[in-house]
């Protein structure tokens, strides 16, 4: 099930990266489809480490949060 479960978000991670590289190169007029395949994956693959970066980040950002809360009783 844990497998089935990462499988799954890494799918969709992939598909989010690969749509927001489609939209960026779209707004330099860049037209994805002229691009090598593996630079494109390419793209698609850095895309993917700063969601999973940004993530990361949200998560600690909430951690530290809900720490501070619960020390200040707030």
């Amino acid at each position: 099930m844990f497998k089935e479960i990462t499988q799954s978000i890494e799918t969709e991670t992939k598909k989010y990266a690969r749509a927001n590289i489609i939209k960026k190169l779209q707004k330099q007029g860049i037209d994805y489809r002229q691009l090598i395949e593996s630079e494109f994956d390419s793209l698609v693959a850095d895309e993917m480490e700063i969601l999973k970066s940004d993530t990361k980040k949200v998560g600690a950002g909430i951690g530290i949060g809900i720490a501070i809360s619960l020390l200040t009783g707030i």
